[in-house]
């Protein structure tokens, strides 16, 4: 039976990195919306001292799908601004240079808490 995507309000906290550091706050709500933007998502974020709590509202198909592309936004946003200011990118990357890996991103903690919409 096929049951069209449910509209999911999903939180995720960032909390400190190890250094005490958080993402600029300006150039993380600018990446977010991008990121959100790229899967049809929309997000809201408050930036208290000690974290960043996020609400990003997804049309999934069920929770875990909606979990999955909350943190697939936040995660893109962690790894577009940096701690520091932005550098403009240059403008051709060498061809022998390998994309950053994964793991390579901002490490923070995350938290993640889901409440489906009506």
């Amino acid at each position: 039976m096929y049951a069209p995507p449910s509209r999911y309000d999903v939180t995720v906290t960032v909390s400190r990195d190890q250094d005490g550091q958080l993402p600029d706050p300006v150039a993380f709500a600018v990446a977010a919306d991008e990121a959100a933007w790229r899967r049809s998502a929309s997000i809201v974020s408050a930036h208290l001292d000690d974290r960043i709590i996020s609400i990003v509202t997804v049309h999934a198909p069920n929770r875990y799908a909606a979990v999955t592309v909350a943190r697939a936004v936040v995660s893109d946003a962690l790894g577009i601004a940096p701690h520091q200011p932005a550098m403009p990118a240059p403008r051709r990357r060498p061809r022998h240079r390998r994309p950053p890996e994964s793991g390579a991103r901002s490490a923070l903690p995350l938290t993640v808490s889901g409440s489906r919409s009506r």
